[in-house]
């Protein structure tokens, strides 16, 4: 049974039916596997976590985390989640992905959901971003992947931004705030997939942006302070881009290593190189600001 065999057998089990019907596969992100599927003519998304997902997320949280945003009416109604698997069915959001579009047309209604929820009662757990990295720098060690020189250089550099802006206040944040977890539908603004939510500086849902270019996160950077962002401003920026930068390495790296770059036919060695190659550049430009 492949996966949309398996998908459609799981929606007619859980919703009682047995019309399910894969209509398409989404795009975006390396971990999962999520498809639409309509089925008593209602639309839903089906997510099947990828192989070793449950390395990088606790979904216990992401559960905590559903029920905390449910209260701001940004995410779409979950119909069920399956705390060992991680699979999750939730109803779909009709609407257009912000990726699919020049994505600046929009900061206006972006900054304002991201105001709703850094501005909101929501707590989560500390996002712990360094304590995050250390995981991930663990599981390729465990793979057997040695970190170079250059690399650890460049982690010694973000520590010392980190201490920098340690007195940033921390607020909820997404933190996987970028365009392909976003769906406009008129003047109404869907953000999906709280995965990774945590208290944070709320810059680094700003810096997500830049997974969409970094031009995106400056664009979105300057409508969210309302002004031309100071030289602090821009290194807070600076500083969390590259630092996600250096995370989605260790995850490439950790990919390559435990063979699914033969697997999904996607070579994890070169997503790891672009992204270490963003993190110098934008760590680089940090001291210039």
């Amino acid at each position: 049974m492949n996966v949309e065999e398996y998908i459609v057998a799981r929606v007619n089990a859980l919703m009682h039916t047995q019309d399910a019907a894969i209509v398409l596969r989404l795009e975006g992100g390396m971990s999962n596997y999520t498809y639409v599927v309509s089925t008593r003519g209602k639309k839903y998304t089906y997510r099947v976590p990828g192989k070793f997902a449950e390395k990088f997320v606790d979904r216990v949280e992401e559960w905590d985390n559903i029920q905390e945003v449910n209260r701001l009416g940004l995410n779409n109604a979950t119909s069920y989640v399956e705390i060992i698997s991680g699979e999750k069915l939730a109803e779909y959001v009709e609407g257009t992905i912000l990726s699919e579009t020049d994505v600046v047309s929009y900061n206006a209604l972006s900054v304002a959901a991201l105001k709703k929820i850094h501005n909101s009662d929501m707590h989560f757990r500390e996002y712990n971003a360094f304590g995050r990295l250390a995981d991930y720098e663990r599981y390729c060690r465990e793979m057997g992947f040695t970190h170079p020189k250059e690399y650890l250089t460049l982690k010694g550099k973000l520590e010392e931004m980190r201490d920098r802006h340690s007195d940033v206040k921390h607020v909820p944040c997404h933190c996987d705030y970028q365009p392909t977890n976003l769906v406009v539908n008129g003047d109404k603004m869907y953000v999906l997939d709280w995965e990774y939510a945590g208290m944070n500086d709320p810059f680094y849902d700003i810096a997500c942006y830049g997974n969409a270019g970094f031009d995106k996160a400056l664009s979105l950077l300057e409508a969210y302070v309302g002004h031309k962002p100071t030289s602090e401003e821009l290194r807070r920026l600076y500083f969390h881009r590259s630092f996600q930068c250096l995370q989605w390495y260790n995850v490439a790296i950790f990919k390559d290593r435990v063979g699914l770059s033969a697997d999904l036919n996607m070579d994890f060695n070169n997503v790891a190189a672009f992204f270490f190659g963003m993190a110098q550049d934008l760590a680089g430009k940090y001291d210039t600001l």
